[in-house]
């Protein structure tokens, strides 16, 4: 608790002494702090909305993904006041906005909107389009013993024909990854019996299109139309030559490789137009979305003797056909100035399809199929949720949202197992600005978690040989959130937010025992995580550094969980401990030449499992700088250089004789893993 104690004091201290430091002209700047119209962005010249998004100083976009269902809130991102529709990426949809059509940019609160379950700092990008219009991007990248990644980039196009306004993209985010190095291999007692060398590679090609289509056929009423379809096509490998040191060791080398060819394909679609009150202005928006994505994939596993060759291998095979279904239906009206009603309902049907086939080496030389028990199954959810939101402003200085609401869902598996269940849910938020420049945000929420259906079916992971026994009995984690946050603007861009958040949950998804020996994801019965952020916005004006823009951001947080196996307390499983990031950026004055650079670091906790202790540490810090030039035959073109301090993957295994609150420490697995420099460019223009 003692670092949570000062940095919580360490924050406030520079809040209030920041206070007289940072007053720079502040006083009746309300407007000219919220509002970013183009020429604010001149210096930075940027092609698409996203760029422009991401140089206001003190903001940052939540994407709210991974959220149950469309339900409330979203992205803090709208688009002429209107929320992203169904569950469009907001980093996407502002990729696809030409700079050139954006009007201005507006940072507003979201409890003062008449949008259930938006708090915080919410940006309105209000746009209009002015013709056929284009941008492209070209991001490639090259690292040493690695394939150049030549293939990533970007092109959008848009443009407005009457009531109807259209852009097509079509995009693909590529990656060549790989990291190499040391692996030492300890009894117990310290004893080193074998030493590898380990090298991977990680290939991935993401292309995909998508169509984004608005139709306006009269004043009030509004169509969007979102269409998509991605493949994703990745290739892995990770060779290890192993070399004994005592007879408790092996000389041998390894193989393992894993591939994947998936293709989805998505919809989204929304209708919004007055209907019955007109008179508080009613309005009926009809939601729908639907995604389906098919993944087969393969992973192969093989050890090789120095004189024998091949002495084992093993097969597994796996097709996953999952899909999601949802719509919303959302009826809004308005009584009176300052007081906003919601209404809205949600039906989902979600599943899961997986077969898999498990083979391996015989004596003969052959690919024998094992049985696998639980690893092919179908998994369905049916699920409706309603809710009732209303939104008040009480004062020039409170403006509170209250939400209530409820689902059922019914999960089912081809075990002929079949549960339902009945979850209460809502939030309530309040914002109080005691001066233009202040603003205190509160918010407690119950919510309700979304499932992985993975976790209800077997699998096996060939290159550690640790099974997950799928579990039948999982049910939804809920939990009770609360966080205050402090907002406050110093003027000329300069800005300190602070943050303190809890959770309490029940129903912890996490890692447990299943059975004897069995070792899956399941439900614990209780657990609990809370911390602080803090991020502050610097501009150098006022010291005269004309150009210069400091961002600055500190996460810490704790948590704590019952050990299924042992009973102790720890903290969750791969849970963040600490975060920290400083990034620069200076735009030279009278020149097209900017330059940066961005560093972070992260620690997370440890991953216990029921025969193992991982622990994943990036061994940083991270650090990228760059150079940059605005206009070059019309183009931006930025160059970077990447892991500047040799930063490396490692990783920390401890591996027990049986389960861990029975069995005792066998061997300790120690590997450092290093990538080397990364040499990036990009290069994007307009037509």
């Amino acid at each position: 608790m003692n670092i949570f104690q000062t940095t919580l004091l360490g924050g406030v201290v520079a809040f209030t002494l920041g206070t007289p430091a940072f007053a720079i002209d502040a006083e009746n700047k309300t407007k000219a702090n919220n509002v970013y119209e183009p020429a604010y962005f001149e210096q930075y010249v940027p092609r698409t909305a996203r760029d422009m998004v991401s140089r206001i100083p003190g903001f940052s976009i939540n994407s709210s993904g991974g959220k149950r269902g469309l339900g409330q809130g979203g992205a803090n991102v709208l688009i002429n006041g209107k929320r992203i529709s169904g569950k469009t990426n907001p980093f996407d949809q502002l990729s696809r906005i030409n700079a050139s059509n954006v009007v201005r940019i507006e940072i507003v609160d979201g409890a003062s909107l008449d949008i259930p379950g938006l708090s915080g700092q919410v940006a309105n990008v209000i746009t209009l389009n002015k013709g056929i219009s284009g941008t492209w991007e070209w991001r490639p990248e090259w690292r040493n013993r690695l394939e150049g990644n030549i293939f990533s980039g970007k092109a959008t196009v848009s443009g407005e024909k009457g009531k109807l306004s259209w852009s097509l993209s079509a995009q693909n985010n590529s990656f060549r990854n790989g990291n190499r190095g040391p692996e030492t291999q300890t009894l117990a007692d310290g004893t080193l019996f074998e030493t590898r060398y380990e090298d991977g590679q990680f290939y991935g090609d993401q292309p995909g299109v998508s169509v984004d289509l608005t139709w306006k056929p009269k004043d009030d009423h509004v169509a969007n139309l979102n269409l998509k379809y991605n493949i994703f096509n990745f290739n892995g490998r990770e060779f290890s030559k192993r070399t004994a040191i005592t007879n408790d060791g092996s000389t041998k080398e390894t193989l393992f490789s894993n591939a994947e060819d998936e293709w989805n394909a998505s919809i989204d679609a929304d209708y919004e137009f007055p209907f019955l009150n007109t008179a508080q202005n009613g309005k009926l928006k009809l939601i729908a979305y639907g995604r389906f994505e098919h993944s087969p994939t393969v992973s192969r596993f093989d050890e090789f003797d120095p004189v024998l060759g091949r002495i084992s291998g093993s097969r597994f095979f796996r097709v996953a056909d999952e899909g999601e279904f949802i719509g919303r239906s959302e009826y809004s009206w308005k009584p009176k100035d300052g007081q906003d009603w919601q209404f809205g309902v949600e039906g989902v049907f979600n599943f899961l399809d997986i077969g898999s086939h498990l083979f391996t080496l015989d004596n003969a030389g052959a690919f024998v199929e094992q049985t696998l028990d639980g690893a092919t199954s179908r998994v369905e959810e049916k699920r409706a949720e309603a809710t009732l939101t209303h939104s008040r402003k009480l004062s020039d200085k409170w403006d509170v949202q209250l939400s209530l609401g409820a689902e059922y869902s019914e999960i089912a598996q081809d075990t002929g197992l079949s549960r339902n269940f009945f979850r209460p849910k809502g939030f309530i938020s309040a914002t109080y600005k005691p001066d233009e420049n202040l603003s205190i945000r509160t918010k407690i929420e119950r919510e309700v978690g979304q499932l992985n259906f993975f976790d209800f079916i077997s699998s096996v992971s060939l290159q550690d040989r640790l099974d997950t026994t799928g579990n039948i009995n999982l049910v939804p984690q809920q939990s009770w959130n609360g966080e205050i946050e402090f907002d406050k603007k110093f003027g000329d861009g300069n800005t300190f937010k602070a943050t303190l958040f809890g959770e309490l949950i029940s129903d912890r998804v996490d890692r447990i025992l299943i059975g004897d020996d069995g070792d899956g994801v399941g439900n614990i019965d209780s657990a609990h995580r809370y911390g602080i952020k803090l991020n502050s916005t610097i501009k150098g004006e006022k010291w005269g550094l004309k150009g210069t823009q400091l961002d600055l951001s500190l996460r810490l947080q704790n948590s704590s969980i019952d050990d299924p196996a042992q009973g102790f307390a720890r903290r969750l499983n791969h849970d963040l401990k600490s975060f920290w990031s400083i990034e620069f950026r200076h735009d030279i004055p009278n020149s097209k030449w900017a330059w940066g650079f961005y560093t972070d670091q992260f620690i997370d906790s440890p991953s216990y499992r029921l025969t193992t202790i991982n622990q994943y540490t990036f061994d940083g810090p991270w650090a990228s700088a760059f150079i940059e030039h605005k206009d070059i035959l019309g183009m931006k073109v930025k160059f970077s250089l990447a892991n500047l301090f040799d930063a490396s993957d490692d990783f920390t295994r401890q591996v027990f004789t049986d389960r861990r609150d029975r069995g005792v420490l066998k061997r300790t697995e120690e590997r450092t893993r290093n990538f080397d420099l990364i040499y990036r460019l990009n290069i994007s223009g307009t037509f």
